[in-house]
């Protein structure tokens, strides 16, 4: 099917007419008027000149109508729509539970070659990781003293990045309820009729008492086949220089627990020491199950403007031409 996209273009055929007709009948000088176009010239030159002349005044004339009409055809951007297709969308739910704890202050990690806290890390990577995410479907769960919804599932992408950069330190305290966060990654989750149910869980300590134990949504997420991926954030082998020595500090890193969720939901777990580590564990992420199921319709088009275009040009060079100096 043959449509324009800018119908109201074709009002410009009616521009020369008029002009034309604007233009006050005693006004001698057109040559002072605020808007020329060519046609006008051409047809006061038509009563001066020879028949010769006039004869190839005519065909200017002409060649000049069709360029105009040509060029306000292309300006209405003729397109050529071709049946429609059903396409399958590649789609994911993913809710991203993140430990902004007051240990996800600790200066561990590089970015740009400077050293930064890992929640700065950790929303450098995840802001890449939205990039890449155009067909998902993704909301952002934040937990510490308590847990909460910090944006639902969405497809804006644009709107997540904007909040991602407000997330600071202490926003939801200074402990690690996981069980909360946990669970309530999982209600975000099962809250959409799909396939693909996701939690990418990440936290960097170990888990505190908060309102749900941690079995409890373990279990929630059992029932309701939420596969559930776990990034444990630092190192769990601590060394810090004291006095020129390495000494070993505890690390409140609770690999095990972490490790413990992935297996039980069918997930898997990732240790994340580094920024390149864990950029690579999100490109490993994308990699996961994706579900199909969804369909979306596309009608594809093909844009015809450069034909009229070209048409435009083909008359207008013979007439810009016979006017080139000798």
């Amino acid at each position: 099917m043959n449509i324009f996209i800018w119908p109201l273009s074709f009002l410009f055929l009616l521009l020369p007419f008029a002009v034309y007709f604007l233009i006050p009948k005693k006004q001698k000088d057109l040559k002072t008027q605020a808007l020329k176009i060519p046609f006008f010239n051409q047809v006061v030159k038509l009563k001066k000149t020879s028949s010769i002349a006039l004869k190839k005044e005519k065909f200017n004339l002409i060649f000049l109508s069709l360029a105009w009409i040509f060029f306000v055809i292309a300006a209405a951007r003729p397109v050529w729509f071709l049946n429609h297709k059903t396409l399958p969308i590649e789609t994911r739910n993913i809710i991203l539970a993140l430990d902004v704890s007051g240990s996800m202050q600790e200066q561990d990690f590089i970015v740009n070659n400077t050293a930064v806290d890992r929640l700065t890390a950790v929303k450098e990577v995840v802001d890449n990781f939205l990039s890449k995410r155009v067909e998902d479907n993704i909301a952002l769960v934040l937990f510490a003293d308590e847990a909460y919804t910090y944006a639902p599932l969405s497809y804006d992408k644009k709107t997540l990045k904007s909040l991602l950069k407000e997330i600071n330190h202490g926003i939801a305290g200074n402990q690690t309820a996981m069980g909360d966060g946990l669970a309530l990654a999982v209600q975000n989750a099962i809250k959409v009729p799909a396939k693909s149910r996701i939690v990418i869980l990440l936290s960097d300590g170990e888990a505190s008492q908060g309102l749900v134990g941690l079995n409890e949504a373990i279990k929630l997420a059992k029932d309701n086949q939420v596969k559930v991926y776990t990034i444990g954030i630092g190192n769990p082998e601590n060394y810090q220089q004291v006095f020129g020595m390495k000494m070993a500090i505890p690390s409140s890193l609770d690999e095990q627990t972490l490790s413990f969720i992935a297996k039980e939901t069918g997930g898997e777990y990732f240790l994340a020491q580094n920024t390149d580590t864990l950029e690579k564990i999100y490109q490993q992420i994308d990699k996961l199950e994706k579900d199909e199921s969804a369909q979306k319709s596309v009608k594809p088009k093909k844009e015809l403007f450069f034909i009229p275009l070209a048409l435009g040009l083909i008359f207008l060079f013979p007439v810009l031409l016979k006017r080139r100096p000798e």
